[in-house]
C-alpha cells in the first residue's frame, strides 16, 4: 500500500479567490453510463491532491450526451459539508442552480429530475471543474421550487437543489465525457 504523503497546505498571496459557479453546468443520468471512473482511494492516493481528483473517464452508452443547463449567475452555486458523528464522519455535497424564466422545458426536467439519479458536472469561476454523485450515491434532487415573483423588479423563474454523500468534498474531474469512442465537448471557461 503507497505512503499518503501529507504536504503543507499553504496560501499564495495574491492568488485569485473569485467565488461562484459558471452558467453552464452538466447533468448525465446514471442510466446513460457505461463506464464510470474510479472513486479516489485512501491507501491507493500517494497525495492530498489525489484524494480529492477523478482522473478517469465518464463513458456514456452509444447516443447519450450529458445535457447542458443554463443556470443564473450569482443566484447558483455549490456546497460542502461534513456530517456525522465522531469516527463516522462524510460529506454531504449541494448544488443549488436557478435558472431563469417559467419554460415549459424547465418545468418538464423539474418532473423528469423528481426520482432521477444524475453526475454533475461543473466547474467554479476560476475554471476548476467538480463532479457531483457517484455510483454508490448519485446525486438526486432535494427541491426545485418555481416562482412567478411578485414585482416587477422581482425574479421568477425555478431553483433546483440536488445532493449527494461521499467521503470527502465534491472531487475534481480531470476526465473527458466520451459517447462512445466520441468526446462530448463540455465547454467551461478556464
Amino acid at each position: 500500500m503507497p505512503e499518503l504523503i501529507l504536504d503543507d497546505i499553504d496560501w499564495t498571496q495574491g492568488q485569485d479567490n473569485t467565488a461562484g459557479i459558471q452558467q453552464n453546468v452538466y447533468f448525465i443520468s446514471k442510466s446513460d453510463v457505461t463506464t464510470f471512473p474510479a472513486l479516489p482511494k485512501l491507501g491507493v492516493a500517494t497525495t492530498l491532491a489525489e484524494l480529492a481528483t477523478v482522473a478517469g473517464d465518464i463513458v456514456l452508452k452509444a447516443g447519450a450526451r450529458a445535457i447542458n443547463f443554463y443556470c443564473t449567475l450569482e443566484k447558483s452555486g455549490a456546497n460542502s459539508d461534513s456530517q456525522g458523528e465522531m469516527d463516522g464522519m462524510s460529506f454531504k455535497n449541494s448544488i443549488k442552480l436557478f435558472h431563469p424564466g417559467n419554460n415549459a422545458d424547465a418545468d418538464g426536467f423539474a418532473r423528469f429530475a423528481k426520482n432521477g439519479s444524475f453526475y454533475i458536472l461543473f466547474a467554479d469561476l476560476d475554471g476548476t471543474v467538480f463532479l457531483l454523485g457517484h455510483p454508490g450515491y448519485p446525486a438526486k434532487m432535494v427541491s426545485a421550487p418555481g416562482t412567478t415573483g411578485e414585482k416587477t423588479a422581482d425574479a421568477k423563474g425555478r431553483t433546483f437543489s440536488f445532493q449527494s454523500v461521499w467521503s470527502g468534498p465534491a472531487p475534481r474531474f480531470t476526465g473527458k465525457v466520451l459517447a462512445g469512442a466520441v468526446e462530448q465537448v463540455l465547454v467551461f471557461l478556464a
